[in-house]
């Protein structure tokens, strides 16, 4: 498997960014609280965008489905308010969720 070139894996992380804000700007706008299973449908939605557009080559998708939680270890899917402050080494679409849901008003 050839590396990952660092600009490209940039460019992968940054458009899944731009997903996420678009989809955490429409909640927040709707007034939903972040909750664990908002949490995944925000990073199912996200990552489903970003593999459908198709110009990803298959090194960058491979990478992208390693993003997602499932991968990481246990990370509920309860209706609860998503409490990650404290929390480390979150997977990279958990992170930008939290701080899109932060930082969009």
């Amino acid at each position: 498997m050839k590396g990952f070139e660092g600009y490209k894996l940039q460019a992968v992380q940054q458009r899944l960014r731009l997903q996420i804000n678009t989809i955490v700007e429409r909640h927040r706008t709707a007034g939903v609280p972040l909750t664990w299973k908002l949490l995944h449908e925000i990073e199912r939605e996200a990552l489903q965008a970003l593999e459908q557009a198709g110009d990803l080559g298959s090194t960058y998708r491979s990478y992208i489905r390693r993003m997602r939680s499932s991968r990481w270890g246990y990370i509920p899917k309860l209706d609860e308010p998503a409490q990650l402050a404290g929390h480390k080494d979150l997977p990279v679409a958990v992170t930008l969720i939290h701080e899109a849901y932060r930082s969009c008003h």
